[in-house]
Formats: structure tokens, sequence, C-alpha cells
């Protein structure tokens, strides 16, 4: 009859082995469910060692703007490091950002490029659609740029991204993101060639499109604020957008453009209060340092 130590060690034993082929089977699991990255002739745009350069050529480009809260796509030429696509898509987009552009007195929207809409398979290099993103209510113009890099590199499939000097024929108009948007060419650069690719479709928050486009995000932060026992005079007097300058209100144009004080850094809507309570702010608008450049209102201090 076996003891009572022979027993416990025949059970530790064989937890021991049902520990360890657990684990096996579940790194082998992970192992094959991990996805392997396919190389793409267009991730050279997204190198972030530089600044890149995006022309676009629209003979009514203030037709354009007029139209854009209706994000109707308009045919195009478009340049990118030098290289012409002729004949894609361009339109508006954003969600709150959209209509919040227009209310601030400015025309920086966020663009989105589609390549193949007007021929079937153009891309550039197999990127099929780019998103321009105008980051006007980031004063650091970082914080999506950081959060797509960290999430690249904890192993998030993420869209690949990189700065971008934004032109509109051949004249400079701001300081972009410019993004790999999530269709097709990002799955297939994230060999994601199984399931299903779905957007969410909102009509209760957003902006045009479809996703809420008649939302009034600063009577939404009224009311919120007012079940706080906030009064609406407080916050009407720190949602004011105030006035920005002429339409190049980046921070950066490799620094030299932004510090000469040609134009002036808009307020912007104060999603966040730490932008507004900066002490180098003085209620005049984001402060945003860059590098060794250190701006408010658009002048160096």
């Amino acid at each position: 009859m076996l003891g009572n130590r022979t027993i416990d060690r025949i059970c530790a034993g064989a937890m021991a082995v049902m520990l360890l082929l657990t684990g096996l089977v579940w790194a082998g699991k992970a192992s094959a469910g991990r996805q392997t990255s396919v190389e793409m002739g267009y991730e050279s745009f997204f190198d972030t060692s530089y600044v890149h350069v995006v022309d676009i050529a629209l003979d009514d480009w203030e037709g354009f703007l007029e139209t854009a809260s209706s994000e109707e796509y308009t045919v195009c030429d478009v340049t990118l490091d030098g290289e012409k696509i002729a004949g894609v898509a361009i339109r508006a987009k954003g969600n709150t950002s959209l209509s919040s552009v227009a209310s601030m007195g400015s025309s920086k929207y966020s663009f989105k490029i589609e390549f193949d809409r007007y021929t079937d398979g153009k891309t550039y290099h197999g990127l099929d659609k780019l998103s321009l993103n105008n980051l006007i209510y980031d004063a650091t113009m970082m914080k999506d740029y950081l959060a797509y890099v960290l999430m690249a590199r904890a192993g998030v499939p993420s869209p690949l991204c990189s700065f971008t000097e934004l032109r509109v024929n051949g004249e400079y108009w701001g300081l972009y993101l410019a993004v790999e948007a999530v269709e097709d060419s990002f799955l297939e650069r994230n060999n994601m060639t199984t399931g299903e690719l779905y957007k969410p479709d909102s009509m209760s928050f957003g902006g045009g499109r479809g996703n809420g486009r008649d939302f009034d995000f600063v009577r939404f932060r009224v009311d919120e604020d007012e079940e706080d026992g906030a009064t609406s005079e407080e916050e009407s007097d720190s949602g004011s957008a105030g006035t920005g300058g002429p339409d190049c209100f980046s921070p950066l144009r490799a620094l030299s453009r932004a510090a000469s004080g040609a134009c002036r850094m808009p307020r912007f809507f104060p999603l966040e209060p730490s932008i507004n309570d900066h002490p180098q702010n003085n209620g005049t608008g984001p402060y945003a340092i860059i590098g060794k450049a250190q701006m408010t209102g658009g002048n160096p201090v």
C-alpha cells in the first residue's frame, strides 16, 4: 500500500506535467494566431525620420472647402514626396472635428485620399487610401503619433503614420499626420486574410457621412457641466474658440515657418484643460514645445 508521501509526490508530478502541457498548448495557439506582416512598397512614405511632403493639385480649392462638411469626393492630382498620382479622390473627413473646424473659423480640415475610387486597382505602391489628420485638438501634435507607434511596438496591428507637410497647389497648408487608412492595404500588410473588417457607424455621436452629422458637441459639454453644477456662463468663457490667423497654424514647418510668426496659433476648444491651464498659455492659445522651439499665440517665446 502506497504511503502518503508517495501519493503526494505522484500528484505533484502529475500536476507539473499538466501545467507544462497547458503552457505548451497555449504557446502553440498564440504562435499560430500571431500575424506575420507583409512588406509593402508604400512603407517608405511612413519613414518617421523626416517630414514628408504631400501636394494636392485642385483648381477650385476654395469651392471644395465651401462644401467640405458634406464629405463629397472631388477628383484631384496628388504628389507624394515628388511622385505624382493623377485622377485620385479627396474629401474632408472627421467626426466632431469636421464641424469644429468650421466653428473655429478655420479651413484646416482633415482629409482622406482614395487612390482607387475612380480607377479600380490604382494604388500608391500598394496603398489604396491615405488619411491626413489635422491634429487641431492636440497642441503637441504628438499624441496620435505616439499612440500608433506604441501600439505597433507592442505587437498590435496599427496603422503606419508619419508627419507630413501638406501643400495645396504648391502653397503651404499646414503640418499633418499622414496615416495609413484601415482598409484593404492595411489588412494585406498585416496578413489579415480571414474575417471581416467593420467600421462603427453611430447616429448619436460624431460628424458627417451619417455619423451624427447634427451632433452639437458644445451643447453636449454645456449640458454635462450643468448637471455637475457648472453654469453655462463658465462654459461659454472657457469654450470660446477665439480667433486665429491664416490657415497655417501648425507649430512645425521644419520649425522655420512657424517660428517666423507669419501665422498665429488659434485658441482651440479646451477639450483638455491641461492645454489651456499651461502657465505659458496666458489665455491666448495652446502652448507647444517642438524640439527647442517654444511658441504661444504664434510668436516665439
